[in-house]
């Protein structure tokens, strides 16, 4: 993100940000969550029945304080 600076755009259907760079004659595509989209996420899936969700610690410690606290939302 830092290197390429690039436009974050957001997608409706899978409700995730993307990017696009190119890079030696190459075309990359770069999908991603941030806490707003997981929350979203979270959203959806609680609206069709499911009670828990499982994330990777690693993947969303940044994350945490803007995911799990109950005044973020």
């Amino acid at each position: 993100m830092e290197r390429e600076a690039p436009t974050v755009f957001f997608s409706q259907d899978l409700c995730a940000r993307y990017f696009t760079y190119v890079k030696d004659a190459s075309a990359h595509f770069v999908l991603f969550d941030d806490a707003d989209t997981l929350r979203q996420k979270l959203r959806i899936g609680a609206g069709m029945g499911f009670n828990a969700a499982f994330f990777m610690w690693p993947e969303v410690r940044d994350l945490a304080t803007k995911l799990f606290c109950r005044g973020s939302m």
